[in-house]
């Protein structure tokens, strides 16, 4: 069989690509390395600071050209492993919080356990480009969603970046190579793509055919037990309590999993973290509609986050869940005491505890 010419060599070409962008990175590099070595004897001005952005956006052009050309060429070697979907993207969407806040937009995210079989280095790039090719659309608001459909089992996740106020420019060219490089990304890890451009917000939503199913061994970690019920299909008049976001401040495993397995059928969003320090830092972003605690983290600091918390929303819930017991007390709010319940009432009241505190608040 001939050797294709190099001038019809769909291969050779990418090559070339490939090295030209890393080419262009590798002398951008340099030269902003070397900038940043001359500015403290430079007199800071408006133009230096453009200059260094200018520097540090075609760098970042030489390597999105660089990845595309090899995710094109097929060069990207995959060992698919057991990984969870859920902790990459709460890592990603934790070091995103600070990029969002600095450029004024609101992160908003409900998110349910899922594993997939992908290789754990191609899925996490391909979350960090996503997100932040979908952050670089947002004006204000950027929601994500990660769903879990029961038949097939496939995770889902769901993009939406608000831009109230369209902009009448084209897109950047390094705006068109990172959305160019998401589709060699999906079409490499076999996902399916699906974009909703419309005048005042564009979606993605992002299917996952690899999704282990729902009876496996999720392997959540302790971090990632977020819960979003798959009988959401039920009606709001029967479930008060579907779409409702709740946070669980507990530091043991086996209370998490007990709380998780009681409200497995109210189609709440359920975010849990281990400690009073890891929620203030949870609700800096956005405030649920309640929060349950472990009686055992109480005292000043739970006490504190009250106070603040409150002051923001008076009608936020709360409840401690004791060590033990089979009581389920409503709160009495007159008196700043919250709703209590019993480690042994969790399976049998815990959803009506809810639901009488919650409904009662609206």
């Amino acid at each position: 069989m001939t050797a294709l010419a190099p001038a019809t060599n769909e291969r050779y070409w990418l090559e070339i690509i490939s090295q030209m962008g890393g080419e262009v990175a590798m002398h951008l590099s340099a030269a902003q390395a070397h900038l940043e070595a001359l500015s403290p004897i430079l007199t800071p001005t408006p133009e230096l600071q453009d200059l260094q952005d200018r520097l540090t956006r075609v760098r970042q052009i030489g390597m999105l050209g660089q990845q595309l050309a090899r995710m094109a060429a097929g060069e990207v070697h995959q060992v698919p492993e057991e990984v969870s979907l859920t902790t990459i993207l709460r890592e990603i969407l934790a070091q995103q919080k600070a990029r969002a806040a600095l450029r004024g937009v609101e992160l908003h995210r409900a998110m349910h356990p899922a594993t997939v079989l992908l290789d754990p280095s191609l899925l996490h790039s391909f979350v960090q480009h996503l997100t932040d090719w979908a952050l670089a659309q947002a004006q204000d608001q950027l929601d994500i969603r990660l769903e879990l459909h029961d038949w097939p089992p496939q995770a889902r996740l769901q993009l939406t970046a608000s831009h109230p106020q369209p902009s009448e420019e084209p897109p950047s060219s390094d705006q068109l190579l990172a959305w160019c490089l998401i589709e060699q990304m999906v079409r490499a890890q076999h996902l399916r793509l699906e974009r909703l451009d419309r005048p005042e917000a564009t979606q993605l939503v992002i299917g996952f055919p690899q999704t282990l199913s729902q009876d496996a061994d999720f392997g959540v970690g302790d971090d990632d037990a977020e819960q979003l019920s798959s009988a959401f299909a039920l009606s709001q008049a029967s479930r008060p309590l579907a779409g409702s976001h709740w946070l669980v401040i507990a530091g043991q495993r086996d209370v998490r999993t007990e709380v998780r397995e009681a409200l497995s059928t109210s189609g709440m969003l359920v975010d849990f973290v281990g400690s009073v320090q890891e929620a203030a830092s949870f609700c800096q972003d956005s405030l649920p509609h309640g929060i349950l605690f472990e009686a055992i983290l109480g005292g000043e600091r739970v006490e504190r986050l009250r106070h603040r918390l409150s002051a923001r929303a008076p009608q936020l819930v709360w409840v401690e869940m004791a060590a033990e017991g089979l009581h389920a007390l409503a709160g009495e709010p007159a008196l700043g005491r919250p709703a209590r319940i019993g480690r042994d009432a969790l399976s049998g009241q815990l959803v009506a505890l809810l639901e009488s505190e919650y409904t009662r608040h609206l």
